[in-house]
Order: structure tokens, then sequence, then C-alpha cells
């Protein structure tokens, strides 16, 4: 008999491959990601925080099916200086996609050392 008060996330650490699990995992990181974007001190703090968001948002979104995607609000506006000058005039036009951009070489630097 099956006990009715089993969690359904129950045994997940021993299946980290598991797509439910990552999605969980991956949600739950890139809810520490947006406020640690929130609570950045504006600069550098903050432009690396945006994009580690942007890049477990991107993990995340790889998950997902339509409907999840579809319901997943958009990114904070990016800080003033976290984008390169083609990508800050691909912002103020509307036609910037966070899921396709790459960090601008010297962000790109500092996350990944």
């Amino acid at each position: 008999m099956k006990d009715p008060l089993r969690r359904p996330w129950h045994g997940a650490p021993d299946r980290p491959e598991d797509p439910p699990v990552a999605a969980l995992r991956l949600q739950r990181a890139e809810v520490e990601a947006l406020l640690a974007f929130r609570h950045a001190e504006p600069g550098d703090e903050e432009n690396l925080a945006w994009w580690r968001l942007q890049r477990i948002r991107v993990a995340r979104i790889g998950l997902l099916d339509d409907t999840a995607r579809a319901a997943l609000p958009a990114l904070p506006p990016p800080p003033a200086h976290a984008l390169s000058w083609w990508q800050g005039v691909k912002f103020r036009l509307g036609r910037l996609d966070p899921a396709r951009e790459v960090p601008p070489r010297a962000i790109a630097r500092q996350l990944a050392g």
C-alpha cells in the first residue's frame, strides 16, 4: 500500500540527473540569483549578478515545456553597464533577447574566474 503522506520529491537527492529534479534545482538557483541581483551594490557586483541570473534562466528554459516557458516572468532589465554597446542599442530598440546573448568580454572573464 502506498503511503498517502509520502512527499513526491522524496529521494530527489539520489537522482540529480532526473529532469524534474534538475528543473526544481534551477528554479531555486534562479530565485537565489534574483535575490542576489536585487541586493547587489550598483556597479560590477550588480552587472555580474544580472549575468549570473541570465545564465541560470537560459539553463532553466532548456528544461521547461512551452507552456511553462510562456508563464515565466521577464528578467529584470539589465543594469546600465552590464551590456556591450551593441547589446545596449538592441535593448533600447526592444530587440534584445537575453536568452541568446553572451556577456561582454570583461564580464565573461569575471564570471569565469
